[in-house]
């Protein structure tokens, strides 16, 4: 198999990882917004009712939801930040291997045009 059709066949399968990668963060994103939007549904139940009216177990469910939401909302902004990053990665390489092809292929067509 010739040389080039490896480096494409590679980069095809490096991009079929990044595809990949996404996907999942984009399925963990999916996840931690329905369960937010699940325990703000059921925050939302507990607030509208009268403070003087609502037992002890309201009052701390209350309190476990909120923390429960913060701890979620923390962990998407994480995710978030860390698809950022992978985002900045890939394009560095991306950079870098349009140089190093520009390199090669600068060099390859000297070496034709020279006749060496």
């Amino acid at each position: 198999m010739p040389q080039g059709e490896l480096f494409r066949i590679e980069r095809i399968r490096e991009i079929l990882v990044r595809r990949e990668s996404e996907l999942r963060y984009m399925m963990d994103d999916i996840q931690l917004c329905k369960e937010i939007s699940r325990l703000k549904t059921e925050l939302q139940k507990l607030l509208v009712l009268p403070e003087n009216q609502k037992s002890n177990e309201e009052k701390q469910r209350e309190e476990e939801l909120v923390q429960q939401i913060h701890k979620l909302v923390e962990t998407r902004d994480f995710l978030v930040d860390d698809v950022e990053f992978e985002r900045l990665r890939e394009r560095e390489e991306d950079k870098e291997m349009a140089e190093f092809l520009q390199s090669k292929l600068s060099k390859s067509y000297l070496q034709r045009a020279s006749g060496c």
